[in-house]
């Protein structure tokens, strides 16, 4: 049974295993949900992340209404996933902006009720584990949150390269804030001030709040040492 920590990137693994030994041949079709869930002792949230992972990295195909195959395996290509973990907290920040300020951006013109509702459901839990000084809770819920005006841009490609890239995101984010005085106050103001830009439609403001949250946090590893 795969435990703890980090599940999705264990079941993304445990595909990626199964597949090299040969388990499952390329054409070959995946069980079901349930029985995959079973298996593998996880949700089907996190099940279906990993699904979507590596649907993007062209190793699985899911075929709506009839289920999920092996694509391939390029051999010659790094997933997406593992090059990740690889990158440095500077290199990731940079790739954070490039990432996050156009999602703002297009978050802003083109979310839709329900995205808005989502987005201030998560701002609403991050708030709360933050009045309790919850950490970890707290970085759940604002990796939620980014992820939730990522799905807002309107753009699936988007959507799926920031749950991707979210995951180390998450690990220089916590390791920031282990290595200095977090300033929660701050920032959760900053965050609200960008729902609130991205519920006015003002993609310009959402842009600009945005690139001063990356700013603050690329000056906060500077300070630590953590960025090159």
């Amino acid at each position: 049974m795969i435990k703890k920590q980090q599940l999705a990137d264990q079941v993304i693994e445990h595909f990626r295993s199964a597949i090299s030994s040969g388990k499952y041949a390329v054409g070959d079709k995946l069980p079901t949900e349930p029985q995959l869930t079973a298996e593998l002792g996880v949700g089907r949230s996190t099940l279906r992340e990993a699904i979507r992972v590596l649907a993007h990295n062209e190793i699985l195909e899911v075929r709506q209404g009839d289920g999920t195959y092996v694509r391939s395996l390029p051999a010659s290509c790094e997933p997406l996933v593992q090059r990740l973990r690889r990158a440095k907290a500077g290199e990731i920040q940079e790739v954070r902006r490039a990432l996050e300020v156009e999602i703002a951006r297009l978050a802003a013109t083109r979310h839709r009720k329900s995205d808005s509702e989502r987005i201030r459901g998560h701002l609403k839990e991050r708030r709360k584990a933050l009045a309790r000084n919850d950490m970890p809770a707290l970085l759940e819920a604002d990796i939620a949150f980014h992820c939730a005006i990522a799905d807002a841009a309107g753009n699936e490609v988007f959507s799926d390269l920031y749950r991707t890239f979210a995951r180390s995101l998450r690990e220089v984010i916590s390791t920031l804030w282990d290595a200095v005085d977090f300033d929660g106050s701050v920032v959760a103001e900053m965050h609200e001030k960008l729902f609130n830009a991205i519920a006015a439609r003002d993609a310009g403001l959402a842009a600009k709040i945005t690139a001063a949250l990356i700013d603050r946090h690329d000056k906060t590893l500077a300070d630590a040492g953590k960025k090159p």
